[in-house]
């Protein structure tokens, strides 16, 4: 797999692969940062697998009663014990509620905004952004003026009616972990690591990245050959830590960052961790003993919850055949696949686990990838035929 990756300049990569009862297999190879080898220890912003931390943590209070996956959003935000917005609707259609199952299952109208805006400016240097900024910035950007500040209609609501059409929502998501930040009086970092991570054994894993001991920080490159940087690219971030020669070629190393947007793709983590995410999924919530989420709940998440008519018409960027609660399914995954990918600046990553084979494996990487160059769907290949014995 080094090979691999190498063909496409990855810098430093880890994998992990687990059974439901082990792990079978971890390695890593490459550059975590300057000076330092990757290991399977080195940890680094996961991006949007984040989405199925933050879901598991609304099951939860779902689960014990304290949340309906049919509420009206409004109605849980009005009783919010920390400040954010205090409603949600679309401009387009104000009478329809947005429900909480709507925000697990893509079937929002929230979108990021312009670009550049708002959402790619929450990305900063520095350290890690005080946790009541979520929902001061959800505030802005889903109240209508004069009260919000970056609110627009037209750019940060599409048109869709929600409920009836899937578009693939970060904001979606990040209002998900204001939701549980409204139900626990808690900030979202503290809750998920108390309530989700811990539990599931995940104790290199955090939301809030100032908490991840310095020494098992990865950092987050791009590849630049002859001035034009590969992968992709969102250059109104301004993360770049040096100014790149036309002529360079070689890897860039990213500033470290971190984005109040947390609940959408802000965990840091590591292929050991993600790995032990898998196996409770494996274990329908429970890992080592340990349940973080009832058997059924568990099963209900890994359901398609999205009628078929809905996802042949949607517009993400993969070809979704099935939606639970964050997880997915995509065309060609064999019965039993569960999947999320993520991604960020300088990061790729990827759970993906089999629930009829009882394997699953996690990638990290911490170099971007370009859409047509990218390894990680051949390496999950491998690592399942080598884990089942194909």
């Amino acid at each position: 797999m080094k090979q691999l990756t190498d063909s496409k300049k990855v810098l430093g990569c880890s994998v992990s692969v687990v059974s439901r009862d082990r792990t079978m297999y971890a390695d890593a190879w490459g550059t975590a940062r300057a000076g330092r080898p990757m290991t399977t220890r080195s940890t680094l912003n996961i991006g949007s697998v984040s989405k199925t931390v933050t879901a598991t943590a609304v099951l939860q209070l779902v689960a014990q009663g304290r949340l309906s996956l049919d509420s009206d959003v409004n109605d849980v935000l009005r009783q919010s014990k920390i400040y954010g917005p205090q409603a949600v609707r679309s401009p387009h259609h104000p009478r329809v509620p947005i429900t909480v199952r709507h925000l697990l299952t893509h079937l929002t109208p929230l979108t990021s905004g312009p670009e550049p805006g708002p959402y790619g400016y929450t990305y900063r240097t520095g350290g890690a952004p005080d946790p009541a900024e979520l929902g001061r910035w959800l505030h802005d950007f889903l109240t209508p003026a004069p009260r919000g500040w970056i609110y627009d209609p037209e750019q940060n609501f599409a048109k869709t009616v929600p409920g009836q059409a899937h578009l693939y929502s970060d904001i979606g998501f990040d209002l998900a972990g204001h939701i549980v930040q409204a139900v626990t009086g808690r900030y979202f970092a503290d809750y998920c690591r108390d309530h989700v991570l811990r539990p599931a054994g995940m104790n290199q894993s955090d939301f809030d990245r100032d908490r991840i001991p310095r020494n098992h920080r990865a950092r987050a490159h791009a590849w630049y050959a002859d001035g034009v940087k590969t992968g992709m690219w969102l250059d109104y971030r301004n993360l770049i830590p040096q100014s790149i020669p036309e002529d360079f070629t070689g890897h860039a190393e990213y500033a470290p960052y971190t984005t109040c947007l947390a609940p959408a793709g802000g965990l840091w983590s590591n292929s050991t961790d993600l790995a032990r995410w898998a196996r409770l999924w494996l274990g329908s919530g429970t890992i080592d003993g340990r349940s973080v989420l009832p058997g059924s709940v568990a099963a209900e998440a890994l359901t398609g919850r999205v009628p078929a008519e809905i996802l042949a018409k949607s517009e993400a960027p993969l070809p979704f055949v099935s939606q639970g609660y964050a997880w997915h399914r995509l065309r060609g995954d064999a019965d039993g696949i569960w999947q999320h990918a993520g991604s960020d600046l300088g990061t790729a990553t990827y759970v993906m686990f089999d629930t009829k084979r009882g394997v699953g494996a996690a990638i990290v990487c911490n170099t971007e990838v370009a859409i047509d160059a990218d390894p990680r769907g051949q390496m999950l290949q491998l690592l399942f035929d080598a884990a089942s014995g194909s």
